[in-house]
């Protein structure tokens, strides 16, 4: 009896691995259908699933208003150096060791704003970092006296309050 059994058991096995395996060659064989790609909006939404890292690093921008970049560890934050690093590429190096003289950080609406610039040099070598701490967006502003600024926008341009936006006017 017990032979019967076993034997019954072992069968049940075989023929339950060979039955999975046709159903799966018959599913590798199918012609999977083309998803449809998702739709784009051009107007930046609030990311719902932003990473747990991501979250921590906004939390921590929305409680800095009035302190200085520097007592927040800012640029030490590990979240927001990868994003730099990958924003700014070969630049970010100089925005690390050119950024001196801090100023309090600001937050007008949803936008965070730090900034500081080269010791003894800021007409020359300024940078402003703007987040949209509803986007989750980088915005990097280096201003040059002489030649301007160059722009780097992570997920585009943020929109900036009034404020904000007269302060990285040429000739301010």
């Amino acid at each position: 009896m017990k032979n019967v059994l076993l034997g019954i058991t072992c069968l049940s096995f075989v023929l339950g691995c060979s039955i999975s395996n046709l159903f799966n060659r018959n599913a590798a064989n199918r012609i999977s259908e083309p998803k449809p790609s998702p739709t784009h909006t051009a107007t930046p939404t609030p990311s719902p699933s932003a990473s747990p890292r991501a979250e921590a690093m906004l939390l921590t921008l929305r409680k800095s208003a009035g302190k200085y970049p520097y007592e927040v560890k800012l640029l030490e934050n590990s979240e927001l150096r990868t994003r730099l690093t990958k924003l700014l590429g070969g630049e970010w190096p100089d925005m690390k060791a050119n950024w001196n003289v801090e100023i309090p950080i600001e937050i007008e609406g949803p936008v965070f704003k730090a900034s500081a610039c080269q010791a003894h040099n800021c007409a020359a070598n300024n940078y402003v970092m703007f987040v949209d701490l509803d986007n989750d967006n980088i915005n990097v502003y280096h201003i040059e006296e002489d030649k301007g600024a160059k722009t780097y926008f992570e997920k585009g341009r943020i929109a900036l309050p009034r404020k904000f936006e007269d302060e990285i006017k040429p000739g301010k």
